[in-house]
């Protein structure tokens, strides 16, 4: 029989992070991705030439992002960081894949939505072999994502435009439910107000050039945390392991805050 205790993992102070990244394009989410520790960018839509950082070939068939992990699973390096550009990209060479399997030029031809579903297997094997791989080597996984306006269908209320990850449902959600942090990237939008009463309307004047990184879901946008981060965080990764290690260390303070006793509790004590 195996001895469960020998295998349990002390709590670590710098966890291995799994995120998303999904904006509007041109934000600077290759960008934010570049500045964590020492990254390695799967590149599957070549996205990433004026960006500074070690790279495999660009992926053009699906095997080509397996190869790409694999070889970092198995062969020793310094790499601490793994950037995935980008899931939608990363999508259609799953798709790629499953209508060469099927010898069909089209992956809807796979009638009852067949084709999506065996595309979203393949997209979750990629998963499981950067969580084995995170484990494996204690590297991060950055993931990065485009975006699309869509209409969400709210049952409490009309129906209303939102932005998600450029993908098949299955696959955003396969994402969100895997990764610790899942962050809308987007400009600071400055907005006015014009009119009264029921002729109210608002606008968007201007982007600034301030860039954030937003952790709380809203109307307009999903967004994931494990940690009580900061509403927005400027869009670098020293922004967000500095936010981490504040909430940590509050979360950490108020473990190890004694807690006052009311002076009925000292009675109820020592009668």
């Amino acid at each position: 029989m195996n001895d469960l205790f020998s295998s349990i993992r002390s709590h670590s102070n710098d966890p291995m992070v799994r995120m998303n990244v999904y904006g509007t394009d041109g934000i600077g989410k290759t960008t934010m991705a570049a500045g964590a520790p020492r990254p390695i960018l799967i590149d599957a839509e070549d996205g990433a030439k004026y960006i500074k950082m070690d790279k495999f070939p660009v992926c053009v068939v699906y095997d080509d992002i397996i190869d790409a992990i694999d070889e970092l699973a198995k062969k020793p390096h310094n790499y601490k960081t793994v950037v995935l550009d980008t899931t939608d990209a990363v999508e259609r060479l799953c798709q790629d894949e499953v209508k060469q399997r099927h010898n069909i030029d089209s992956i809807e031809k796979l009638t009852y939505g067949k084709g999506f579903v065996e595309s979203s297997e393949l997209f979750a094997d990629i998963l499981r072999k950067l969580e084995a791989l995170s484990l494996e080597k204690e590297m991060h996984i950055i993931l990065l994502s485009h975006v699309q306006i869509r209409v969400f269908s709210d049952p409490e209320r009309e129906p209303y435009d939102r932005y998600e990850m450029n993908t098949h449902r299955r696959i955003s959600s396969l994402v969100r439910s895997w990764v610790d942090f899942n962050f809308f990237a987007n400009h600071e939008i400055t907005t006015v107000k014009s009119g009264e009463g029921f002729n109210q309307t608002t606008r968007g004047v201007s982007y600034s050039d301030n860039r954030y990184l937003f952790t709380q879901r809203t109307a307009a946008y999903d967004a994931k945390s494990r940690l009580a981060l900061d509403k927005k965080i400027p869009l670098n990764w020293s922004a967000f392991t500095a936010n981490c290690k504040e909430v940590a260390q509050k979360a950490a303070d108020a473990v190890n805050t004694p807690k006052e006793t009311s002076p009925s509790q000292e009675e109820t004590t020592n009668g």
